[in-house]
């Protein structure tokens, strides 16, 4: 049997366990530092915690909590703040994803795992029979897997909330469609930020080119207006193919909520007051809350500061004006925020109206 390693703390002499019910009314994904500063701090007060204060109560011997998770790992902590700032009850849940990933199994995957493991078992007990080779349909049992696997999948779209509505009409016709599946509308929302642009210096052949002396010249986003083709030119062409329908969610954490309620989210700049801006258009089929959205926010500092925005920056981008540029969705200096910009769109009408909400340095 293979070892099996997991963090866990240790009671000294414990004298009993008396669990309670536990009902995990949200999970919140911390990433970075987040979830350390909490594991090792708990009784310090959380942004996260205070905003979501009022799904964390006692309802007799049922603890409505919130199960933070590890953006970096599989753990979790279980908090039931009881209306304080901090996690005032609160526990470590080892390998906490792998609890998530096991209760959100519907029946049908119960059933497809069960079906697939009788067909390991058979297999494994005509093994110990000196038999070395088996084919797959003599493995199988009667039960129609194909039935099973539609069954399941049509379970596991109907808990998603970015759908609208989902029919399983399985009827082992070739050619016939299995599902009738109906997304929900999206509105748009925009997060715009500052662009550093960068020109590789113009020097000329016949005196030579001295690269003590080699400097960046700074473009000023004011007069860079004129590459906005160009550089989305060399978004897309950065892009890889998986990105097509959904952009940069494919590497969002499939376990948050947002995963599912921002549909897609696309880079590109534009031109916005006179100046050309880095822009992250999403579509959303509802609002975030105000933790979620500081949540994806991060996310996007992050992919601008340390994922996709380090790989596009070091891409030449040829230009008419500049000549070779570089450009950077992030930069260091205090200036650089995210404005939020939400347009209440759907996917299939035209924009009507637009509402900006200012909150502090964001606006929404």
């Amino acid at each position: 049997m293979k070892k099996i390693t997991f963090n866990a703390p240790l009671n000294h002499k414990a004298y009993s366990y008396e669990p309670m019910q536990i009902e995990v009314e949200k999970v919140i994904t911390l990433y970075g530092k987040r979830f350390e500063q909490m594991r090792h701090h708990p009784l310090e007060d959380d942004p996260e915690i205070i905003d979501n204060r009022e799904l964390m109560y006692m309802e007799g011997n049922i603890a409505h909590c919130i199960l933070f998770l590890d953006g970096n790992g599989s753990d979790g902590i279980l908090v039931e703040a009881e209306g304080a700032d901090y996690a005032w009850k609160s526990e470590f849940i080892s390998n906490a994803r792998a609890i998530i990933e096991q209760s959100e199994f519907t029946y049908g995957e119960r059933q497809l795992h069960a079906e697939l493991k009788a067909m390991a078992d058979r297999i494994a007990e005509l093994a110990h029979t000196g038999q070395e080779t088996f084919i797959y349909e003599d493995a199988e049992s009667d039960t129609n897997l194909r039935e099973l696997m539609i069954q399941a999948v049509a379970e596991m779209l109907d808990r998603r909330s970015d759908l609208a509505e989902i029919r399983d009409h399985y009827l082992g016709s070739t050619g016939q469609a299995d599902f009738t599946v109906t997304a929900k509308p999206t509105n748009e929302m925009k997060l715009y930020c500052p662009l550093e642009i960068k020109a590789e210096p113009q020097y000329d052949e016949d005196e030579g080119f001295d690269y003590d002396d080699y400097d960046y010249e700074v473009i000023p986003s004011s007069c860079a207006c004129g590459c906005e083709d160009e550089i989305n030119a060399a978004i897309e062409k950065y892009s890889e193919p998986e990105e097509e329908h959904r952009g940069l969610m494919i590497y969002y954490d499939e376990s948050s909520p947002v995963n599912e309620k921002v549909v897609s989210a696309f880079p590109s700049v534009e031109v916005r007051n006179g100046e050309l801006v880095g822009v992250l258009t999403c579509r959303l089929t509802e609002p975030l809350t105000d933790s979620e959205m500081a949540e994806f926010q991060d996310w996007w500092t992050g992919q601008a500061a340390d994922g996709w925005g380090e790989g596009f920056e070091q891409r030449e981008i040829k230009t008419d004006a500049f000549g070779t540029i570089y450009v950077s969705f992030w930069n260091s200096s205090d200036s650089w925020q995210i404005e939020a910009e939400m347009t209440n769109s759907t996917n299939t009408a035209d924009i009507e109206e637009e509402e900006s909400l200012d909150m502090g340095g964001i606006s929404m």
